[in-house]
């Protein structure tokens, strides 16, 4: 009598078994190439995926399987057992118990780190606090915390080389000097509480016997690894991997624009619970990617990078379980956006030069500048457009002047535009040009003692029609995803 094929989740389990926590494209493609089991599925390792996502949702700590990190699954008990050997540095962290006395499932992302950091300041501390007693660290963080100026003696925080030796002494000066000196100058002392937080919160470094810092077997990872085992870790617990993940799905994008998914997110995946939480949270993280060249911000728009979708394929992402048509999908659209792009380069180079002038207001009047106009053709010295912005409770009257060539603009049209300026009783000025700057000129943009003139190439113009949806239409795609959560409510509710 033959054997009954073995179902998908079958082989799974048996495969993970022997290769231990493994990717769930290479299980798939192990599985159906040894012949453990067939699909129907036309994508089958997205259907392996999603079922594996919904098993762990709907089974929590009962489930045979287990997240290792993004997209990597093995069997909960080797899992387990091999943690326990492995010890705390390398251990998940301990969950979180809900309120009602459960323990929640360690695969459950917990974004945990208020004051979230950049990982290159991390990097830099981790290098400084090794060595040091653990009280040394928490004892500048409580000297700090004491600190404050007055409105007699104000203190400039932002320059560690003054307030160093005036406010500190003893340890506490030497360890804020050693983080300043150390980290060349980038990780002001006085901001470094989330580090700490971070570093506690991962194990990234334990007290050893002699009651000084050392780094754990995570740390080295995460300090010799860029995009490394531990820092992709940090990414799927923090929620870093979602926010990548929604940023490639509605970018370009304000922070606003997906703040609202952000927060289902965080009250699904965290205990923070006020608006003004779920805003930091949301810009600290941004900040994180943004140093790490995963995203990009132009203006006040967000856009995944090429690197931030080579990682997104690298690592996968749990929320999308779309699989590798996902991936194509961001890769598509990120095409599609350079594409248009260029045709609207294009199109604004082809413009007459007054139909040009005069989607100057129109973007300036978007911008909630008042008062727009567009002066006559002759006679204006060099100015094409005057208007008022409200700065504060000032309302300020400034000239534009609007340039569309191919050449590079030069200091001298810098320099005619500040001299108009008088003419129109204006204080600052603006060149929006379709082309480049010379390096003069934008030396010159804000010289001491002069009034400022702000200049705005032809990438920043296009970000700016883009932002303000002139000249381009926004079309709104619906893609499909498997949402575990909605299996595992819909259990509890049985």
């Amino acid at each position: 009598m033959s054997e009954s094929p073995k179902t998908l989740r079958q082989a799974a389990v048996e495969l993970l078994q022997e290769l231990g926590p493994t990717h769930y494209q290479e299980l798939t493609h192990q599985i159906l190439a040894r012949g453990l089991a067939t699909s129907s599925s036309k994508t089958p390792a997205a259907s392996l995926n999603a079922m594996i996502a919904v098993d762990i949702k709907r089974n929590a700590n009962k489930s045979e399987f287990v997240r290792v990190r993004p997209g990597v699954f093995g069997l909960r008990a080797l899992h387990a057992a091999g943690a326990k050997a492995d010890g705390p540095a390398t251990s998940e962290p301990k969950p979180d118990d809900s309120a009602d006395g459960t323990s929640k499932d360690e695969t459950e992302q917990r974004v945990r780190t208020p004051l979230f950091p950049t990982y290159r300041e991390v990097r830099h501390l981790l290098k400084v606090w090794p060595g040091r007693p653990r009280k040394q660290i928490t004892g500048l963080q409580a000297t700090l915390g004491e600190l404050r100026g007055t409105p007699q003696s104000t203190v400039d925080w932002t320059d560690p080389d003054t307030w160093i030796p005036e406010r500190l002494s003893g340890d506490d000066a030497d360890l804020a000097s050693a983080i300043w000196a150390k980290s060349g100058k980038t990780v002001n002392p006085r901001h470094t509480y989330g580090h700490w937080l971070l570093s506690q919160k991962y194990e990234l470094i334990e007290e050893g016997p002699d009651g000084t810092l050392a780094l754990t077997d995570r740390a080295r990872d995460f300090i010799e690894h860029e995009g490394g085992e531990a820092e992709v870790f940090l990414d799927e617990q923090e929620g870093l991997a979602k926010l990548l993940a929604l940023v490639a799905d509605n970018g370009p994008t304000r922070a606003g624009g997906i703040l609202e998914e952000w927060t289902e997110y965080l009250n699904r995946h965290s205990s923070f619970g006020s608006p003004s939480t779920f805003r930091d949270t949301l810009r600290r993280r941004l900040n994180n990617l943004l140093d790490r060249g995963l995203v990009d911000r132009k203006s006040t728009m967000y856009s995944v990078t090429d690197a931030g979708l080579s990682y997104l394929r690298r690592v996968g992402t749990e929320e999308a379980l779309g699989g590798d048509e996902q991936q194509e999908l961001w890769t598509l659209a990120k095409k599609q956006e350079a594409s248009v792009r260029e045709s609207l380069r294009e199109l604004l180079l082809d413009m007459d030069s007054f139909a040009f002038e005069h989607l100057v207001k129109r973007l300036l009047e978007e911008m909630d500048y008042q008062n727009v106009e567009v002066t006559t053709r002759s006679g204006d010295g060099g100015v094409d457009v005057v208007a008022d912005i409200e700065l504060g409770i000032t309302s300020v009257r400034e000239v534009v002047q609007a340039k569309r060539h191919r050449r590079t603009i030069q200091r001298k049209d810098l320099d005619a535009l500040r001299g108009s300026l008088y003419r129109f009783n204006a204080v600052r000025g603006t060149i929006i040009a379709t082309s480049r700057f010379s390096k003069g000129t934008e030396e010159a943009a804000f010289a001491g003692g002069a009034a400022p003139i702000t200049l705005i190439d032809g990438d920043k113009l296009i970000d700016l029609l883009i932002e303000h949806g002139i000249g381009v239409r926004k079309r709104t795609l619906e893609v499909l995803a498997v949402d575990p959560d909605a299996f595992g409510d819909l259990e509890g509710e049985a």
